[in-house]
């Protein structure tokens, strides 16, 4: 059962701080640790044989003394085009672990309290839209 909202993630986290089901330092905590479980892009890239390590190294040191970000610049050296670097982005996000998950690892709520949760969630955001 997903839990990804079309706002992103944080969303069900705001939910359930707003439900009183777990705190806030418990959402930072389950987005510090899905974000280090994210694979990077560049790794996605290589993995599907999008870039070589070469061109993922060379858009790595451009990255160095910018904001711009992995994708933007992969695409301003002509190395992927804005639609490879959107099918990377939907990669990764599907890929990545859901908040619910992370919070039963960390034993903040349980499988039956997330369907539950999911439920009252997915149903205030169709009463709401």
């Amino acid at each position: 059962m997903s839990e990804k909202a079309k706002d992103g993630e944080l969303l069900f986290g705001q939910f359930l701080v707003n439900e009183k089901v777990v705190h806030v330092s418990d959402i930072v905590e389950a987005l510090n640790i899905q974000k280090a479980r994210t694979t990077p892009i560049g790794q996605l890239a290589l993995k599907n044989n999008m870039l070589t390590m070469q061109k993922v190294f060379a858009i790595l040191n451009a990255q160095f003394n910018t904001t711009d970000r992995f994708g933007e610049i992969a695409v301003k050296l002509g190395y992927l085009t804005k639609e490879s670097v959107d099918i990377l982005l939907k990669i990764q996000r599907e890929s990545r672990p859901p908040i619910g998950e992370i919070l039963i690892e960390l034993k903040k709520i349980d499988r039956d309290q997330l369907d539950t949760l999911l439920k009252k969630f997915r149903q205030q955001e169709y009463t709401s839209s």
